[in-house]
């Protein structure tokens, strides 16, 4: 296992690096997080996370703190993202980046960046917090999977998947 760019394994950024040439093929909320269908590769930002087009931020996790209370989607997230769907959805990764504290920016051909934000420090009192996960989805799931916590990150690709699966038979 060899170490790439900012201590997160060669294979986990090759794995990030895989968006590049994807379309955004659909974007939705689920609670306060995003997500990013790039298929055969999911996105999902569940730490501090935006989508700004240009110099506009369109939409962050945070829009959720508008809710009501009442119905799961009446808050600021959920009307900015069905607002601005049609700009979001059909633009194509140009460009990925990790920062040394594995912050995640794709930029897409349409001038949308969509960020993921490791927002939280060290945890008094509970296990780090998913920010943000790139995965595969597969009915079983195989798929390779990406997951950046406060200050650490796993990942476990297809072959380990699989070869799990067969350990366990």
């Amino acid at each position: 296992m060899t170490t790439g760019v900012f201590g997160m394994e060669d294979a986990a950024v090759q794995f990030v690096n895989r968006l590049v040439g994807r379309k955004l093929l659909h974007v939705c909320c689920e609670a306060e997080i995003l997500d990013f269908d790039f298929a055969p590769l999911a996105l999902h930002a569940a730490g501090c996370s935006r989508v700004c087009k240009g110099n506009d931020i369109l939409v962050t996790t945070l829009d959720y703190q508008s809710w009501d209370l009442q119905e799961s989607t009446h808050n600021d997230e959920w009307f900015y993202i069905e607002k601005f769907r049609s700009e979001l959805i059909g633009g194509v990764v140009v460009s990925v980046g990790l920062s040394p504290c594995h912050d995640l920016r794709i930029e897409l051909d349409n001038q949308v960046i969509i960020e993921c934000l490791i927002a939280n420090g060290y945890p008094h009192y509970e296990e780090e917090q998913e920010q943000w996960v790139l995965f595969e989805p597969t009915k079983d799931y195989s798929g390779a999977f990406l997951t950046v916590y406060n200050k650490k990150v796993r990942f476990r690709a297809r072959w380990q998947a699989a070869s799990a699966e067969l350990l366990s038979s």
